[in-house]
């Protein structure tokens, strides 16, 4: 089955590109999405992404990293003009939902960009006391507000926001511009999530396909949601719509 990963990191280590080609190409991904998490693991990813999408433009779109109260608004402008499809954002400094930060969803919805959200609990770091990281600040209901504010506004948030999975779909049915993707460390409780969830307020049309592993792995993340997407009750189309077909509709909605 052919799928699109919306939720993907630069390969470290190694020959990054040549290892995400092969990992693509051993699991019949067509494109993926790389996320970027700008200078937080010592490098300048939007830098390295931008090279990426340049060079395989059609494998990889990428997403840059804007920093919430760190970085100006205009890092939107910046990154729409040297063609990022989408932006990502995690570790703000406030709950996304804070007024300040709306100037950044303005410009992205105006540009079309959708912005994936790391939603849930994040790993923690020896920099988190500088940047003042909490969780709590990224949990799924964060997204509400935005979502409602900002209609046009294609909104992604990241791991069914575990462990807030039910919060996360609930929120999938009262605004239809929002999305979550399925990937991360505890896919099997996102699965179980899914399970209690779906033909209730876990939308297929809004789940999206995702990996957020290295490129060795693709195949074995692919496997797994192959066969167990269908076992929890989604039938063949809305499995062709989780791996493809949804992430394909927000491509469709940018280019407009």
């Amino acid at each position: 089955m052919k799928a699109i990963d919306a939720h993907v990191h630069y390969p470290i280590g190694g020959d990054p590109l040549r290892r995400l080609i092969e990992g693509c190409e051993k699991a019949e991904i067509s494109m993926v999405w790389l996320q970027s998490l700008g200078r937080f693991r010592g490098v300048d990813e939007n830098k390295l992404i931008e090279d990426a999408f340049r060079e395989y433009p059609d494998l990889i779109r990428g997403f840059g990293f804007v920093h919430l109260g760190v970085d100006d608004p205009g890092i939107v402008d910046n990154l729409y003009s040297r063609g990022f499809t989408g932006l990502k954002i995690i570790k703000p400094l406030k709950p996304y939902d804070s007024e300040e930060f709306f100037p950044y969803y303005d410009r992205a919805e105006k540009y079309r960009m959708p912005i994936l959200f790391h939603t849930g609990i994040v790993a923690r770091d020896p920099s988190d006391r500088e940047y003042k990281i909490s969780s709590a600040f990224m949990r799924p209901i964060r997204l509400d507000r935005i979502a409602r504010s900002f209609p046009k506004l294609i909104i992604i948030g990241a791991h069914l926001g575990h462990p807030w999975c039910d919060e996360a779909a609930v929120l999938m049915m009262h605004n239809p511009n929002l999305y979550f993707d399925i990937c991360g460390g505890h896919t099997f409780w996102i699965a179980l999530s899914l399970k209690n969830r779906i033909r209730y307020d876990a939308d297929p049309n809004r789940l999206l396909y995702a990996t957020d592993t290295t490129p060795e792995n693709f195949l074995r993340y692919k496997n797994f949601w192959e066969v167990t997407l269908p076992q929890i009750g989604f039938t063949k189309d809305e499995v062709q719509n989780i791996f493809y077909g949804n992430a394909e509709k927000i491509l469709k909605n940018i280019t407009g």
